[in-house]
């Protein structure tokens, strides 16, 4: 696999790159007014909001044409309080240096215009919206709901848990692997069994997944925050780009056309799962809209499930050999993405203005190993 690190303004360093030359992206760009990283041109230090999302997404064009046909594109932010003082339960001044107690903190000196005090700026959702403005499809918002999020002292509002992730794409056509989760009892109850507890309204559709595959994954992912003792204090934890990449970017990509192979699946045959430890009362199973199976009133008895066989990939023709698909972070700060991605078996095109994050960075992916024990 190939790690790529490079050092530059990221919107410079991006026009350097072939167009329709990466298959993921996965990034979480500076937010804005919470950080001064000590580098000139660095992002989230403008005078508005609204001048650093008209940047941002500037940045995010030059991503779009580097970015292949089917490729998607992950992007992790946090929002920001407008205020007039400083006002976090650290008590440290706005703007420290790789202050780490000011994430979610408020603004101070920023220019918010009409907005009031105290009200939440919406970063994301407008940096959301002005991407879909710009022609990006925008095919998720995840929560990333951190249980040990940091605690606050404010008063009068609720503690904040969370960050957003948008799922973007560039065509309606586009490579996704599915990820899966395990099954929940109460879904399984209420949604499958056939005049008993619940209306049967999955019956045996192969979507819906097994005791062994799972479902589909939902879209608010528990993540909890993970330590980073060096110089670099908005790193996100490696397991928050673990999905992304798996779901989004190829694990064989053909090394003459560029072009990702893709799993195929046959339907198998309607057969039982094996002892139902979920308690479940089915009386029939259905599929359209006949009962094609009685079940055992038993809840231990049989729960059918029609399984999903995995036959091959497919293949281009080209018959040049395959490699991992290339992942880039235009953000990459300390590194995380590419360690991910270099676990995953991917290649990784890092972009990072300031050199010593670089040095972490390149440290960091050196040992990807110890993040994941």
């Amino acid at each position: 696999m190939k790690i790529d690190l490079r050092c530059g303004d990221c919107l410079e360093v991006l026009k350097t790159l072939p167009s329709e030359s990466v298959d993921c992206v996965m990034t979480s760009p500076p937010y804005w007014a919470l950080r001064d990283y000590g580098i000139e041109g660095q992002l989230g230090l403008e005078p508005t909001f609204q001048e650093y999302i008209t940047k941002l997404c500037d940045i995010f064009d030059e991503v779009k044409r580097v970015l292949k046909k089917e490729g998607t594109c992950w992007v992790n932010m946090g929002d920001t309080y407008s205020a007039t003082r400083w006002s976090n339960s650290a008590g440290t001044s706005f703007m420290s240096k790789n202050n780490k107690n000011n994430i979610y903190g408020e603004v101070i000196k920023k220019d918010v215009g009409k907005i009031q005090d105290k009200c939440l700026l919406q970063i994301p959702s407008r940096f959301s919206i002005e991407m879909c403005n710009r022609g990006w499809i925008l095919r998720n918002e995840i929560i990333w709901h951190k249980p040990n999020c940091m605690p606050s002292s404010v008063k009068d509002r609720f503690t904040v848990d969370f960050e957003k992730i948008f799922f973007f794409v560039k065509n309606k056509k586009y490579w996704f692997e599915t990820q899966y989760e395990p099954l929940q009892a109460p879904e399984m109850t209420k949604r499958t069994a056939v005049g008993g507890d619940g209306s049967g309204e999955l019956g045996n559709s192969v979507r819906f997944g097994n005791s062994e595959q799972g479902r589909n994954k939902r879209c608010v992912w528990r993540i909890t925050t993970k330590p980073y003792k060096e110089a670099h204090f908005a790193t996100f934890p490696p397991e928050l780009c673990e999905t992304p990449i798996k779901a989004g970017c190829p694990e064989f990509v053909c090394k003459k056309c560029g072009k990702a192979r893709e799993k195929i699946y046959e339907k198998g045959e309607l057969v039982s799962s094996g002892p139902n430890k979920m308690a479940i009362k089915p009386r029939g199973f259905v599929q359209n809209d006949m009962v094609i199976q009685k079940l055992p009133k038993d809840p231990y008895g049989d729960m059918p499930r029609r399984e999903k066989k995995e036959v091959g990939y497919t293949d281009c023709g080209c018959n040049a050999g395959w490699e991992g698909g290339t992942v880039l972070d235009p953000f990459a700060g300390s590194g995380t993405t590419g360690a991910v991605a270099k676990k995953l078996g991917r290649n990784f095109i890092g972009i990072e203005i300031n050199p010593e994050y670089i040095k972490l960075a390149e440290k960091r992916i050196e040992k990807e190993k110890t993040l994941f024990t």
